[in-house]
């Protein structure tokens, strides 16, 4: 199985996603990225784009590890391309203010011709120190230090082939002094780059890695330079290849064209050598996209089949998961992050988990069970039959609040292993008692009316201090039955 060491903890992956803007060009959901079911998450460390719009800390840790599970996250970044939308372009680089505009003399050196195929885009000589620092640098005021500052575990790079485009296809008119004068050259200055900027992310976060995407040939290119080869691999987690068998001139559901040459390629200098390849193909229809997944893991590859190319939508994983986890008005298994989340149940009968941080859970219908972990939470069952489950080590940042405990229905669950001195089953009649303390040596659960507070004396009326370990509404008539000890 294919395991990431990250900063928080080994991830094991067997699925991706890749998804740079929310649908039509809207910003990206946050909401919708935590509940992504992908093992591997690409997205851009920006919901719009801008540099004012990227996600935060704790946005990147809810989704490194929130309803949607376990993930490896990992933010794009175009390191041979310099696009018009980004923060660092200046509109008195062209005539027009745009990627596609004349360029002038206010135009740095580094900036290269129109892409055509994106031509809201310009190539870059990436080798070019000012571009370099552009995307990273020591004052840490780069893209990637905001990547690796925002805590992403890895940066996608995007644009890695441009090597190939200066080294063979540049056109004359295009080149400057300076420029590669061949494919290896080309590819020596792209690895260079990729060490360097992986070496300066690893300074704040050791566990940092890169997945280039594209540029299957590279390795084949540098020749005999091992050096260089060796150094690539010590960096990147992965590479990522697009249109690697349904190939063609449209946008998407292209001719089923296998790249024979480059798959073997990347067998044989990545799978090989212990480096998975992540395939991205843009096309979408149930057999197509069934051909693209088989043919793909039967080559060794993890397949994600992207419906359009300009990836504004995440669909489900390969081995048939949905793409995101959300509630339902079906019976549904939630689960919160490390950090303060809301979570809502609707219909059916939920389990939701708010894990760390201080929670607010809402069951809603159903007969839910509801675990609030570490942390104050507050939790509301909704209609029906609920459970409340007091699972965590006592300490004073771990008592929840249930808003609506219905004597009739609810009841609270206490786990044996942190209420040590109450028998499995059902609480007995004399180890509970109503008032503000133990009355005698077997009362075990205190329910002071007058607050609402349950308090835990492992020792009855002995020298330890009762735990508070939630609050209830007041003057409830709560009995010993609304307990159970599992």
């Amino acid at each position: 199985m294919l395991t990431f060491k990250t900063s928080t903890g080994v991830v094991n992956v067997d699925t991706w996603g890749y998804q740079l803007q929310g649908l039509g060009g809207d910003p990206q959901n946050v909401d919708l990225l935590v509940s992504a079911t992908h093992d591997l998450l690409v997205i851009d460390s920006s919901r719009d784009g801008t540099n004012s719009g990227r996600f935060t800390a704790d946005e990147v840790t809810r989704m490194k590890d929130g309803m949607g599970g376990r993930s490896v996250v990992v933010s794009y970044i175009s390191v041979g391309e310099a696009s018009d939308f980004r923060d660092y372009w200046d509109e008195d680089w062209t005539t027009t203010g745009r990627a596609t505009g004349k360029l002038t003399d206010e135009a740095p050196d580094w900036l290269g011709p129109v892409n055509p195929d994106w031509p809201e885009s310009r190539k870059v000589r990436y080798w070019d120190p000012d571009w370099q620092n552009t995307m990273f640098n020591d004052r840490k005021t780069g893209d990637l230090d905001a990547i690796v500052k925002a805590g992403f575990d890895a940066a996608y790079l995007d644009i890695i082939d441009a090597y190939y485009f200066w080294g063979a296809e540049v056109s004359r008119g295009d080149r400057h002094a300076g420029d590669p004068v061949n494919q290896k050259q080309a590819a020596q200055r792209m690895v260079d780059f990729v060490v360097a900027l992986t070496e300066h992310a690893r300074e704040t976060n050791p566990d940092f890695f890169v997945i280039p995407q594209n540029g299957a040939w590279i390795l084949n290119d540098l020749g005999n330079d091992s050096a260089r080869k060796q150094a690539y691999l010590d960096v990147i987690g992965g590479i990522a290849v697009e249109d690697l068998y349904y190939r063609g001139d449209k946008d998407e559901n292209n001719p089923l064209r296998p790249d024979e040459e480059t798959i073997a390629i990347l067998k044989r200098d990545f799978v090989d050598k212990g480096i998975p390849v992540f395939v991205v193909d843009y096309i979408s229809g149930s057999a197509r996209v069934d051909a693209f997944n088989k043919m793909v893991l039967a080559d060794g590859f993890i397949p994600f089949a992207a419906p359009e190319r300009d990836l504004d939508r995440l669909v489900g994983t390969h081995d048939g998961d949905p793409a995101y986890i959300r509630p339902t008005a079906q019976a549904d298994t939630l689960r919160g992050s490390k950090l303060a989340d809301k979570i809502g149940g609707l219909g059916g009968d939920d389990k939701i988990s708010g894990r760390e941080g201080n929670d607010t859970i809402s069951g809603g219908a159903g007969n839910d069970k509801l675990h609030g972990g570490a942390g104050k939470d507050t939790l509301t069952g909704g209609s029906g039959k609920d459970q409340f489950v007091f699972d965590t080590k006592f300490a004073a940042g771990n008592i929840d609040r249930v808003v609506d405990f219905s004597v009739a229905e609810d009841r609270l669950l206490l786990d044996h292993d942190i209420f040590s001195r109450l028998p499995v089953g059902a609480l007995k009649a004399s180890a509970f008692v109503i008032g503000t303390k133990a009355a005698d040596v077997g009362d075990r659960i205190i329910y002071d009316s007058r607050t609402g507070e349950i308090f835990y004396d492992a020792d009855g009326a002995g020298n330890g201090a009762a735990i508070q370990i939630a609050r209830l509404d007041s003057h409830l008539k709560l009995a010993a039955d609304d307990f159970l000890i599992f």
